[in-house]
């Protein structure tokens, strides 16, 4: 995890330096880029993100290229040609195709799912669909997907939202010192825009009335259960005015009547009302 630097034009949600954290396992087959496909679909859940899991395989791709007879020279191109799909109209880039006469794959992208299974490729996108389907993941093939041009050997993977036209997570599997691997990178930036969390918590006032040991235990036992807990020492009324001040909206007082009695007072600083605790 770490900032990183873009070295392209940038936009409203493509920052010159923004925050990337990346998963990466060395040594993958596709039941590994499973394992990271379910980590994705864990991650859009939590934070609340309706986010679509697109995918393509580049193997495939260069298998359409060579049926193609498209030039070895000339690949790199035609794959950056392709990879503006999603971003340009197609007439556009279906005249920028022509240039190396490969104009002809726009079409064969239009194909149903069924046509792409001619390609040996092809059992790398089934195996991954099978896979995902093991543990309930909803994933979409996109024969057209790129990612990259020089590294990607495999399957890769794109997540986009509707809220955004930018892509929110993104990677694929690579050749890495002969090694297969597969990864992905989460944009931070992006991701935290998007994420619908409520952060807010109730506020506890724990206060010791010279009775620091059971406040302490008190105190932990509440943060432990996941409560949001400050601690005081000392007078009731400085507490109450830190209370006031920081609107906490409980306080609890920890004196020796209490202890004794195993019951703690918890005042409402809202509406004044003292409860006891047991």
């Amino acid at each position: 995890m770490g900032e990183v630097f873009r070295d392209e034009p940038v936009s409203q949600n493509r920052f010159r330096q923004f925050f990337q954290c990346d998963v990466d396992i060395i040594g993958s087959t596709v039941k590994d880029e499973t394992e990271i496909l379910v980590l994705v679909d864990k991650i859009l859940k939590n934070l609340n993100i309706d986010g679509a899991i697109y995918f393509g395989n580049r193997k495939l791709l260069n298998e359409i290229l060579d049926e193609q007879n498209i030039k070895e020279k000339d690949r790199n191109f035609v794959l950056r040609e392709i990879d503006k799909l999603d971003k340009l109209p197609e007439k556009e880039i279906l005249e920028s195709l022509k240039k190396w006469n490969a104009e002809k794959i726009l079409k064969i992208f239009k194909n149903k799912k069924e046509f792409f299974k001619k390609y040996p490729a092809y059992k790398e996108v089934e195996e991954l669909e099978n896979c995902c389907k093991l543990y309930g993941i909803k994933i979409e093939f996109v024969p057209s997907l790129v990612r990259g041009l020089s590294y990607y050997n495999g399957n890769v993977f794109e997540i986009k939202t509707e809220e955004i036209k930018e892509t929110i997570i993104a990677g694929g599997s690579y050749m890495f010192n002969k090694i297969q691997c597969t990864g992905i990178s989460f944009g931070l930036d992006r991701m935290s825009f998007l994420a619908k969390m409520d952060f807010e918590k109730e506020k506890l006032l724990v206060v010791s009335i010279e009775k620091d040991k059971e406040a302490i235990s008190l105190a932990e036992k509440l943060r432990k259960e996941g409560k949001n807990v400050v601690l005081r020492f000392g007078k009731p009324s400085k507490a109450l005015e830190y209370a006031n001040a920081y609107e906490i909206e409980k306080v609890i007082f920890v004196g020796e009547k209490e202890v004794q009695e195993k019951k703690f007072k918890v005042k409402d600083m809202k509406t004044g009302k003292e409860t006891l605790l047991k």
